[in-house]
This record gives structure tokens, sequence and C-alpha cells, in this order.
């Protein structure tokens, strides 16, 4: 998927609040870069999913997606896409569910963010532009960068570890490239969550912690024994070439 300026975006909406969904048709409606599908149900989501992939020929770029359904739980959408290794497309749950504990299932189904409603437009298009944010390369984009046994490719954002591929989630790439171009530098909670997750994300430290412990689940060989991503207590993790004493 292409994130230039001049491409456009298609979201999907899953909200069964009509005053909602027609609140965020109306404002995305506004940013030429997005084009909104809005369903109300789980049944219309993945028959909205299929469409798409028929249709356009690729997945939507991001899925807004509200946990209580009239015929379902959210969470199971996020499970099915991300079980069924639909990796790429990114999900930001839209909830009045609030807790800690909600979140952080959420995130650990594969979410890639969780707004607790209410909230405004304007913090809405903050997450979505820190998400659709295409970096600056440090490298020249057709070389891939390395570390250890792992190979980064931005060209298919794909990661391969002693040549096997390893399925990342988009935030999961994006978390493990910045680690890749600030080897052996220590980073901060905060200075991870400006990064990945845009400037209204101070707050949310567990993000960081949840999805480093999802990356060591693929990339280390023992995740309870890191060798590339090691924890810094009390600031933050560094990731390093095991292969250099």
């Amino acid at each position: 998927m292409s994130n230039t300026p001049d491409s456009i975006l298609p979201i999907l909406l899953v909200e069964d609040d009509p005053s909602i969904g027609e609140f965020l048709q109306a404002a995305l409606a506004r940013e030429p870069r997005y084009e909104l599908h809005w369903e109300k149900s789980l049944k219309g989501a993945y028959k909205a999913w299929e469409k798409q992939i028929t249709k356009a020929g690729g997945p939507f770029a991001l899925i807004l997606l509200d946990l209580g359904l009239p015929d379902g739980d959210g969470q199971e959408l996020i499970l099915r896409l991300r079980n069924g290794g639909k990796e790429q497309t990114l999900i930001m749950v839209l909830s009045a569910r609030g807790s800690e504990i909600d979140k952080v299932r959420a995130l650990d189904s594969g979410a890639d963010d969780y707004l607790t409603k209410p909230f405004t437009i304007g913090e809405l298009l903050a997450r979505l532009r820190a998400h659709f944010r295409r970096r600056p390369l440090d490298l020249p984009e057709a070389t891939p960068m390395t570390i250890g046994s792992l190979e980064l490719d931005d060209l298919g954002h794909t990661v391969r570890k002693d040549g096997v591929s390893i399925a990342l989630t988009p935030k999961e790439y994006q978390l493990l490239r910045l680690f890749v171009l600030n080897q052996g530098r220590i980073l901060s909670y905060q200075s991870i969550l400006r990064a990945i997750w845009g400037e209204h994300s101070d707050e949310q430290a567990h993000y960081v912690r949840l999805y480093v412990k999802r990356l060591r689940e693929k990339i280390e060989d023992d995740p309870g024994v890191p060798q590339y991503l090691i924890t810094e207590k009390g600031i933050g993790y560094r990731l390093r070439d095991p292969h250099i004493v």
C-alpha cells in the first residue's frame, strides 16, 4: 500500500451508533485523502472486507472499529483478521469501554490503537496522520536493513529472520524499524510513543510494553531471555546485535 500524500486511503468504519457514524462520515468527507466506508455490524464488515478485496484488489488501509456491535463483539473481527494472516491493515478501536483491561485485551489481540469515546475529531485526525505518516528513510529504500539474523525490507515492509519471513502488523513493523534505525541507543517509553503513535499518546505506556512483548514473541529465539530487544529498567528499551559481543 502506498502512503504517498496523493494516495486515497480506504477506511472501513464499523459502528452501529448513527450519531457517531454520521459525525465521522461528515468529518472525514472533508479530508480528501480518506475514503470512508461505513458498516453497522460485524456481518456487514465482513462483507465489506471481501468486496474491497474483490473490487479494489487490496484490503482497507485502516479499520475504525466499535467493540459493542449488535451481532457480536468487535474483538471477533480483530482476532479473525489477525489469525487469518491479515497483518497489513491498521485497526483502531473506537469504544466507550475505557478501562485498561479492555485496552490491553484489544491491543494484545492485534489492534494498533485504541481511542476512548467521547473523542474529538481533532484527536482522531491526529492519530490517523500519525499512523499514515510516511517517515523519511535514513537508508536508500532499496537497501535492506540488517541486524544480527534479522533483515528489514522497506520496499515490501517485510521482515526475515535467518531467511524465513516473519508476519508483522504495520505497528509492529514501524516499532521494529524504529529500533533498527536507533540500534544501540536507549529509547524511552515517551520517545517511542511519540514516534509511533503520535502526539496524543503520552500516557499510553502500556502500548509500548505490549508491542515489545509481541515483537519478542516473533523475533527472539526465547522471548523470556531476549537477545535483541533489551529492557532498560525504568527507562525504555534498546535494540542490540546479539552477534556482536
